[in-house]
């Protein structure tokens, strides 16, 4: 009798023991998904050329020069965390490939919920301009960062993402007007994974 009792207690011990590591295994978990940063989102809103009057013209204006004006939005879409950018690189690439013009933005934090807006100035080659000769011309920007994370009072270890964005279709003329065109898919890649405490 007094065996079959220390077997309960036994079994009620193992029971009670097993409930709080699943409890705690799943707080973990919970934890754990909340703390994974998510990458920051880039896009293009818009593309277009400087005027000297204006200083920029959307689409449909005159192009004085042989630099564009892209506008690139940053977006992080973290909670909790801030991220750390190394600096950002811009390529203007023709669809047959070839980088045809570059800029960078310096190094720079972004708070948490937040989105940044930059105007990037891209002068591009003789090589462009001479393309578009034939009327519609097909690129794309390619942006490329390494990153950290801020998570509370850590970061994490710095980690590489690029994205591009096609154009399609964009009628540039002799008079460098330009009218038409739309965007293509895009593309995030990363070249090492994110670790929270690194």
């Amino acid at each position: 009798m007094a065996r079959r009792k220390l077997d309960r207690d036994q079994l009620g011990m193992y029971c009670w023991f097993f409930s709080v590591v699943t409890v705690l295994s799943l707080a973990g978990v919970v934890s754990w998904l909340s703390l994974t940063p998510k990458n920051p989102g880039f896009r293009i809103s818009d593309a277009r050329f400087p005027d000297s009057k204006n200083h920029s013209v959307h689409l449909n204006g005159s192009v004085p020069n042989d630099s564009i004006i892209f506008d690139l939005e940053i977006s992080n879409p973290n909670k909790r965390m801030g991220i750390y950018y190394s600096g950002i690189n811009l390529a203007l690439y023709r669809a047959a490939g070839g980088v045809v013009g570059t800029n960078s933005i310096p190094a720079f934090y972004q708070g948490y919920r937040n989105t940044t807006l930059f105007q990037i100035l891209i002068h591009a080659s003789q090589e462009f301009w001479q393309a578009t000769n034939v009327g519609k011309i097909d690129f794309k920007v390619r942006v490329e960062t390494a990153v950290k994370f801020r998570i509370i009072k850590w970061k994490t270890k710095l980690h590489q993402i690029s994205y591009e964005q096609q154009f399609i279709n964009v009628n540039i003329s002799l008079n460098r007007t330009v009218s038409g065109g739309n965007y293509a898919e895009t593309k995030l890649e990363n070249t090492s994974k994110v670790r929270v405490g690194g």
